[in-house]
Order: structure tokens, then sequence, then C-alpha cells
């Protein structure tokens, strides 16, 4: 029993506060009865409560009591025993109720291709690091190789719903993907890690933490990785850098001084035909014949981030709270690539040059044909958030604004000529060359009281304004200036409540508007129009029970998705047929998802969730692409308070269709779905060993070993687009096996 107690001591610092709730309620009725028999119950109950907690500590998520949406939280331990250092967070959330998720090159190595929550796309939900919202100008999507790695991280959050009205960024009806970075150790120290294994994987990182100085407590984590990858010819490098320092400026006040900083240089792939699959393997990406367009030579990738920011925490009076964040945050994807990656055939190649009033004046039929890209943008912004507190309740008030800077430009080159510029028939080289300002202002306010006992309602309303300001020299679809502004807005009321049935049980349901501006896409048609923002009213309901060694959630939700925006074809006199952007009426999106966690006992505990999605368009049949049907992840989970470790995880993906839209015979978008993709199931097994103080030396070192795509599954799992030449249809596939040995070491 001694062992418990002590275990208990340790964990009670890293359990969630729903088991911390539960292990007071258990204390205090201990107060209250016979002193011997209560003592038999508080150590049955701290045993158990104990085993619960920290096998929910290193489970793939755990899901809290007091929630008002589904969520679900990954806490460190899963993340140092099953996720290694260099993964991106397309690897870190794979295992999470309704996420599908696939990086076709190996477990973070390049870019994920696929990511979703409820069917909603990169884009369509809201990401998080610190509480701050970030993504592309463009479409608000995120490149994941070029974040932040799984090695900075300290937990993340997936809220499955759109929050209440202090949940702030541009596309919260998606759900909204939270990542926390680490806090600094409390005791000076060096950590050296370190990763080998498939692809010719190798990786290499040192963290320095400082301890208490009078400076505050402040760390600098540094990484490097170089691959091959899984797929052909696909190598990728990349380098990450964090430096992170929480200073006490009174007993509770807070600075916090954080920076990122991320570069990774790639090859990029575009897909594969059944066909090339077929010749080349499996794994097949990109050829090594300098006579085509597949050549990996001609498809070089550069992505440079970086994420900064201060923030003020401190107790203004002894009811209210402020919290201050001054952020920046910078992206560019620099790149050259052929016109189709993917193309083999020698008949797609060929360059013609015309002359800038768009005669022709040469054609060499060999060459290869390509473009040169560079994106980048700059985000400025600043979190306001006061917390009031009465007695009747909480107050909750508070503003975000972001203003990003946007500028990216492409034109067409010879590729077999030292890459030099080609004018197309506009007269020009340039595909397209954009600049925009993009500005979002989001004030809220929101309330928590307790009308009755055991229950907690959120009522609360965020007003959304965003502007764009566009100006392209040259727009994508019609090869003219525009220059144009418009704004959108938005009343986004929400209400929430929770109801604790009981100490270890609770309900909760909410109801909220959602608000998405349309993407940049739409102002690269021949004109804008009335394009007006998408809009989703979110309906959900759940509940949530924690036992003395099991945990159990479930929740069904309805969204409701109006103006949805889809494309639609035009004709532009001496430009031929393009995209334009039109209303498409909208979806349904809705589901039943359950999440549980089993302790068996002697270290050892069972996870498992499923969910059934479905995403249809309305008055129709047609199912929203990237939308698995059913998505699932299950497995055991062991830790030993004496070291080792171990887990079995597995996930199953269920059949989804690769588009849903097509274009008829005279050029209209019908609704329609094509390439199905079946279903999918895959495991990972991670297994270590924590051996503490070695000698003098060494504080703590853990050798580990994790095999990701155990039983080597490399079946179609993703549509990946169709060819420029020829039209075949694209796909991705899963990796195949990786081994990766991992070491860590900290001194002293």
């Amino acid at each position: 029993m001694k062992n418990v107690r002590k275990s208990f001591v340790l964990s009670s610092h890293i359990v969630t506060g729903a088991i911390l709730f539960g292990s007071v309620a258990y204390a205090a009725e201990s107060k209250h009865a016979d002193d011997k028999k209560d003592a038999n119950k508080e150590t049955q109950a701290v045993e158990k409560l104990t085993v619960l907690g920290h096998a929910s500590r290193i489970a793939p998520a755990t899901v809290p009591l007091d929630i008002t949406q589904p969520t679900s939280k990954i806490q460190s331990g899963f993340l140092a025993n099953n996720i290694i250092p260099l993964a991106s967070v397309d690897d870190i959330i794979q295992f999470q109720p309704s996420v599908f998720s696939q990086n076709p090159n190996g477990p973070g190595m390049g870019k994920a291709e696929t990511m979703s929550l409820r069917g909603f796309q990169d884009g369509q939900y809201n990401m998080t690091f610190d509480g701050i919202p970030f993504g592309n100008a463009t479409d608000l999507g995120h490149t994941t190789s070029s974040l932040f790695i799984s090695h900075f991280l300290g937990e993340a959050q997936i809220d499955r719903g759109p929050g209440t009205a202090s949940t702030i960024g541009n596309a919260t009806f998606g759900g909204t993907m939270g990542f926390t970075s680490k806090n600094p150790a409390a005791r000076m120290g060096t950590t050296l890690y370190g990763t080998y294994g498939s692809f010719n994987t190798r990786a290499g990182g040192i963290e320095f933490n400082t301890g208490k100085t009078r400076f505050g407590r402040a760390f600098i984590d540094m990484q490097h990785e170089e691959t091959n990858g899984y797929l052909t010819n696909s190598s990728e490098r990349r380098s990450n850098l964090m430096f992170k320092d929480v200073v006490d400026l009174a007993p509770e006040t807070t600075l916090t001084i954080e920076t990122t900083y991320n570069k990774e240089w790639q090859y990029t792939t575009q897909g594969a035909t059944l066909e090339d699959y077929r010749k080349y393997g499996k794994n097949y990406g990109l050829c090594n014949d300098p006579k085509k367009q597949c050549y990996y030579g001609y498809q070089p990738s550069t992505y440079t981030s970086d994420f900064d920011y201060i923030s003020l925490k401190t107790r203004l009076l002894s009811w209210l709270t402020l919290e201050n964040q001054i952020y920046t945050s910078g992206f560019e994807h620099d790149y050259s690539e052929s016109t189709d990656a993917s193309q083999s055939s020698a008949a797609a190649n060929g360059v013609t040059f015309y002359n800038v009033v768009g005669k022709k004046v040469a054609t060499y039929k060999n060459d290869i044909p390509g473009k040169y890209a560079d994106a980048a943008y700059r985000t400025y912004g600043d979190t306001l958030r006061l917390k009031a507190h009465t007695t009747y309740g909480d107050i909750l008030t508070g503003v975000w604004a972001d203003v990003q800077k946007d500028r990216r430009y492409t034109y067409a080159i010879d590729i077999s000529q030292g890459s030099i510029p080609v004018t197309g028939k506009s007269g020009s080289p340039y595909s397209y060359d954009i600049s925009d300002l993009n500005t979002t202002i989001q004030p809220y306010l929101e309330l928590n009281v307790h009308p009755w006992k055991g229950a907690t309602i959120k009522p609360g309303i965020k007003y959304s304004t965003f502007k764009r300001d566009y100006d392209a020299g040259i727009n994508k679809s019609t090869k003219v200036p525009l220059k144009d502004t418009q704004s959108y807005n938005s009343w986004q009321p929400s209400i929430a409540i929770n109801q604790r049935i009981i100490k270890n049980w609770s309900a909760y349901a909410q109801v909220a508007r959602g608000f998405l501006a349309p993407p940049m896409s739409v102002f690269q048609a021949n004109s804008v129009g009335d394009v007006k923002p998408e809009t989703t009213m979110n309906y959900q309901v759940g509940s949530v029970y924690h036992g003395r060694n099991w945990m159990l959630s479930l929740d069904g939700y309805y969204i409701n998705f109006s103006n949805y925006i889809a494309a639609a074809q035009i004709k532009v006199p001496n430009i031929g047929t393009t995209s334009t952007y039109v209303n498409s009426g909208g979806a349904i999106y809705r589901g039943i998802e359950i999440e549980g966690q089993y302790v068996i006992g002697y270290g050892f505990s069972l996870y498992g969730n499923y969910s059934v999605n479905d995403a249809k368009y309305k008055h129709s049949h047609v199912r929203v692409a990237q939308t698995p049907n059913a998505l699932a992840s299950f497995g055991v989970l062991y830790e030993s308070e004496h070291g080792p470790y171990f887990s079995l995880m597995g996930k199953y993906a269920g059949t989804h269709w690769g588009l849903d839209s097509t274009t008829d015979d005279d050029g209209n978008t019908a609704f329609k779905n094509q390439y199905k993709i079946g279903s999918t199931v895959t495991a990972d097994l991670a297994m270590g060993w924590r051996i503490h103080h070695i000698g003098s030396f060494f504080r703590d070192v853990t050798p580990s070993i994790k095999i990701a795509n155990l039983f080597n599954n490399r079946a179609i799992s993703d549509f990946a687009g169709n060819q420029s030449y020829g039209d075949a249809p694209l796909f991705w596939r899963i990796a195949g096996r990786s081994v990766f040995f991992n070491m860590t070491a900290t001194m002293p």
C-alpha cells in the first residue's frame, strides 16, 4: 500500500481535473464516518482513482467531466510514450474520435495530404497554438510539416464543436485543434534526444532548461531531421527551434515570451496513377528520369515558418483577471515544379513561347514545362481576455484582432532551358500576381452562471467581421487585373450547459451559430459577385461518466451548413472555360461518437473510440468528399512505475469518396460522387523503458521503439486529383511499415 500512496502523490500532479474532483469528493466523504471503516474506503478509492488517473494520462485521450461540447485531451504522457519527437501534428491527432489523417511519405515526414475532423476539411476547422488562431491566408489551411513538432508540445485538445462565445478563430464551427507548448522545467538540465529508423531517417535534438533564475524559467529546444521518405525520391530535411521563457513578475502576474522557427526542404509529390503503382511499386512517388516531368529534381520545395508571442497574465483586482497575447506569425512556400509531377509520359512534354502581344514564336516539343511560385504571409495580432468573478457567476469578455498581409505569385518556366520564364498567350509569363490584406476582428461576451446545484450554463455572443482587400496585377483565372474589397460580418450567438448529475457523471448540450468568410479563390474568377459567407447551426448533446476504473463518453451532433461554396464553370472571353465559385445550397453533417477507457489493472488499460459520420449535400444523396462514413481507434496500453511501457493502437477508416462534383456536357458543375476509396485498418506499436538515476551523470535515460503500420497495409487511402495531361485519376497510399529507434537522455 505504500507504493500505492507514493504513486498517488506523484500522479496527482498530472491527472485530469475530473479525476481530481473525484479524489476530493471521496476524501471529503471520509471525514463524516467511522474512522477505521472510512480509512479503508478512502484507501480503496484513492487506489482505484489513482489507477484511472494514471491510465488516462497515457491514453490517446481523456474526456473531462466539465465540458460543454465533445472534447478529447491528449496529455503529455501519451505524447512521450507513443509519438516520436520529430512527428508533425497529423501524427499526434490520428487516434482521436472523428479524425481522419494520412501522411503518404511516412509518420512525421512531409506534409499530411489528408486531415479532416467530422468530414470538415483543413480550413473548415480552427487550429490554435497556445490559444492563438492561425492559418493560411487563402483558405485557412495548414501545412503540417512546417509547424511545430511533437517534442515542442505539452498537450493537445480536440474540440469537436464550435465552442462557446469566447472561442476565437475564423472557422470554429468545424471544431478546434488546440496545441499547447510545453512549459520550462523547474530544474536545470540538458536533454539529448535522437531518432534513427526506416527510410534512412535520422534526427537529433537538444533541449536546455535553465531552471528557476532571476530571469524566469526558460528553455531552448533545437532539432534537425533528414529522411529519404517512404515514397521514392521524396527526401526531406527539416530543422525546428523553440524558445520559451516564463517570468513571474509578481505573485499573480506572469509574463511569457515564446518563439518558434521551422524550415523544411523536400521534393514534393502529387500522387500517382494506379498504372504507375502497378509498374513501379506501391511506394512510387517521383521518378529518376530527367527526360520526364516526374523527375524528382524538378520538384524542390522550401517551407519556412515562425510563431512568436508575448503573453501577460495578471490579476487586476481580487475579482478580475486579464490575459493579453501580442503575436506575429509568418509562413513562406518557395518552390518550383514541373507542370505535372505525376506525369511519366514524354508525350506530355513541350514548351511554347509567345511574344508580348500573344503571338506564338517558338515550340520545343521535348522541353520540360513547369512553374516557379512563391507564397508568403505575415500575421500580426492581439488577443485580449478579461474574466470577472461575481457571486452570480463569471463574466468573460475580450477581443481578437488579426491583420494578415499576403503576397503570392507564379510564372511559367522552361526547366530544360535553365528555368527561364515562358511568356504565354496573355503576353506575360505570370499565371497570377496577387497581394491581399485580411483583417479579422472578433469581440465576444460570455456568461458562466450556476443557476442551480451542479449546473453550469454558458450563454454568449460573438461578433465576427472579416475584410479582404484584394489587389491582383494579374488575376489567376482571367489573367487581367482585379482590385476589390469585400467585408463579411456575422453575429454568432451560442448557449451551452453542463449538468453534473452525480459527482462523476455529467451531461451537456450546446447550440451555436458558425461563420466562415469565403476563401480567396472566389476573387480569382471574373467577378466576385454576391458570394455570401458560409454559416452553420450546430446542435450537440452528450454525456461523460467516470467510474472508479473506467470512463465513457457519448455524444451526438447535427450541423446545418448553409451557403456551401462550390466551383462552377464559366466561359471567359479570350481565355476559355474556367472556374468561378457559387453558393451550392448547403450540406448536413450528423453523427454519433463514443469514446471509452477501461483499467484492467497491473498497469494495463484499454482504450477505444468509434464514430459514425455522415455528411451529405442537401436535397441529394451525394456525400461530401473525403468524409469516411465511420472512424475508430482501439488499443491496449501499459505503463509501470518501475519504467517499462508499451502500447498497441489500431485505426480504422471507413469508405469515402474522392470527389463530390463533376462537370456536365454544358460545362456546369453537377454534384456526383466519384472515386470510391475503401476502408482501411492500420496498427502502431510503441514500447520503451524509463531508466532513472544512472550514476551521477544521467538523471533519466529512455530507449524506445516505434513501429508504425505494424502489419504493412499499403492500401489506397485517398484521392489526389487528376493529371493535367490525360486526366487520369491520382491516388495516395498508406505509407508502409516503418521502425524507429529513439533515445532520450537528461542530465544531470
